[in-house]
């Protein structure tokens, strides 16, 4: 039915393929290339073109000790938000669940309580005045509870759960927003509030991580003292989100280590917009912490444009003027 081949025939078509195959390679060799040369433009920290605005938000405190911790932490990220990341006072807007006590400081007494009402007044308040260039941080503070299908913020009143607070950020303008969620079975949140450009940690994974977590004490920690070698853990000069996020997170771990406890939370960053939180960390940490860094290999941080960390990594933690 088929006419024989030649072993001519035979021999260019081999040829042929040869040089598709040689040709297809030359152009992934390019592609490579040209996305590394892009990717390490791309990544390069810039300082806020616009105006920096924040909410914190603590949810329901608990009993009286739990009030004082989340007093004097709320108290602490405000000081050290507005001392070292370029935001004004009067840009950050404080809620708290707790009813204010005579020893909470000055913010705490004056702050609204973090009812569902207000916090939809406060993300409303902040949409009102946010530009296209500015910059929206949203740190969240306190307990939750998981019901086996969402992950409650406990506040004074009605609870919210992960897919309501993100509604209320959905199409958010602003070019940088940052969001910290720093409570137990925080990683459900990654999912709804994942956006293109978006940066979302939170300090658990999306499982029953529901003891309460050192992450908030721990980044009120680095963000008072942001500008030191060692939380510039890519050695590049600048202190962005992602180190911020590293440093947090391998302090933590090195915590429960030095405790020989097991550690309870496990910190996520996603800022691919993909919803998927990634241990990004685990690249970075020796393998002591549990990480895949090892000793006297020196890290490499040509992180893709796509993969998560690329994002964190254009994001200066302390604007440079």
């Amino acid at each position: 039915m088929f006419e024989a081949l030649r072993s001519n025939d035979l021999g260019n078509i081999k040829y042929v393929i040869y040089r598709r195959r040689h040709l297809i390679g030359l152009a992934f060799m390019i592609c490579v290339c040209w996305i590394g040369v892009a990717s390490a433009e791309d990544a390069s920290p810039a300082p806020v073109t616009g105006t920096r605005y924040a909410i914190i938000l603590c949810g329901h405190p608990g009993n009286a000790d739990h009030h004082k911790s989340y007093s004097e932490t709320v108290t602490k990220l405000h000081a050290a938000l507005t001392s070292n990341c370029g935001i004004k006072p009067e840009h950050v807007n404080v809620l708290f669940g707790g009813e204010a006590q005579d020893a909470d400081s000055e913010l705490i007494r004056n702050a609204k309580r973090s009812t569902r009402d207000e916090i939809e007044q406060a993300v409303k308040g902040m949409r009102a005045s946010i530009q296209p260039g500015d910059a929206c941080w949203v740190f969240v503070l306190g307990h939750t509870h998981y019901d086996g299908r969402n992950s409650w913020l406990n506040l004074p009143g009605p609870d919210l759960n992960q897919n309501d607070f993100a509604k209320q950020f959905a199409d958010l303008p602003a070019q940088e927003q940052v969001f910290f969620l720093t409570t137990s079975t925080s990683g459900f949140f990654i999912k709804p509030l994942a956006a293109k450009e978006r940066v979302v940690i939170s300090a658990t994974e999306a499982d029953y991580e529901t003891n309460e977590t050192e992450f908030p004490q721990e980044l009120v920690k680095v963000l008072e003292a942001p500008e030191t070698k060692e939380s510039d853990v890519d050695s590049d000069g600048s202190f962005t989100v992602f180190d911020l996020y590293l440093t947090v997170a391998r302090n933590i771990t090195q915590s429960y280590v030095d405790r020989e406890l097991l550690a309870t939370e496990h910190a996520l960053l996603d800022d691919n917009g993909d919803g998927k939180g990634s241990e990004v960390q685990a690249d970075y940490l020796p393998e002591s912490l549990g990480g895949r860094a090892r000793k006297g290999k020196p890290l490499v941080f040509n992180i893709a444009s796509g993969r998560d960390g690329f994002r964190s990594r254009t994001i200066l933690v302390s604007p440079k003027k």
